[in-house]
């Protein structure tokens, strides 16, 4: 049987504004809990190019994706795989927009900022099975951006086969109260609210910086892994690590283990 550990992970993009917590002092961290928790493959959001430098020293993943733009705005949606159990068939990004590429505000759907998806079509090595992930970050003030993003991504992926496997990760923006939430899991199924055993708390995001002793009711549920029927889930966590009293991002990650049907 296969298995997979699928994972989801803002890592916060490189900013002069944490002068507490740059990028320089919670790389390595970023780092630690992606190898240390052995993930297969993992969508990242808001990855600026400096950050894919660092992260590439990671030297037994591959990755790839598009830039969002050709400004200082720009940021990634990668995805990384094991080189060496996964073998990537065919990948692509697409932006979130009426047209499928940048386009201005008006029709993104009043999205602030230009929103992308990143994809990968993945072998595994051993048995032969393929997967298909898709990896985004939805805009973080347009309520109908999300909507109609989430709309479109269903349109997309709903042209892959069904029998084949696929995974959603993201930073979505929202809660499942939105309408977005609605829209993919009228497909898709959330892999942690699914869950039978599940590990951490089910929120994921602080909303407030890196070190923040809140109790687990005023943080945010906003990162999601969505999948199909052609999976199984055996173990879902939010993972809440921290190092010196610091989280290495203003988001938790979140994986899947999970069976290949």
């Amino acid at each position: 049987m296969d298995n997979l550990r699928i994972a989801t992970y803002n890592i916060r993009m490189e900013t002069p504004e944490d002068c507490n917590d740059l990028w320089r002092d919670r790389k390595e961290n970023v780092m630690k809990i992606i190898q240390g928790y052995d993930f297969d493959i993992v969508g990242l959001q808001e990855a600026k190019e400096s950050q894919l430098s660092d992260l590439r020293k990671m030297d037994h993943f591959g990755y790839f994706g598009q830039g969002r733009s050709n400004d200082e705005g720009n940021e990634y949606n990668p995805i990384f795989y094991k080189k060496d159990k996964l073998e990537l068939m065919e990948f692509d990004t697409f932006w979130l927009s009426e047209t499928l590429k940048f386009e201005e505000k008006a029709k993104r759907w009043d999205a602030d900022c230009p929103r992308i998806c990143t994809w990968g079509y993945f072998r595994i090595k051993a048995s032969g099975k393929h997967v298909y992930v898709f990896n985004t970050h939805f805009d973080h003030k347009s309520e109908n951006a999300r909507y109609y993003s989430a709309d479109l991504l269903n349109q997309k992926i709903s042209q892959k086969s069904e029998d084949t496997p696929v995974f959603i990760t993201g930073d979505f923006n929202g809660e499942s109260t939105e309408r977005f939430y609605q829209i993919i899991t009228s497909t898709w199924k959330d892999a942690v609210r699914t869950s039978s055993h599940h590990v951490g708390p089910k929120v994921t995001c602080t909303g407030q910086g890196f070190n923040h002793e809140l109790s687990w009711d005023k943080y945010q549920s906003i990162d999601y892994i969505f999948t199909n029927k052609a999976t199984k889930i055996k173990k879902t966590a939010v993972i809440t690590d921290r190092f010196n009293g610091r989280y290495p991002s203003d988001h938790f990650p979140i994986y899947v283990d999970t069976t290949l049907i």
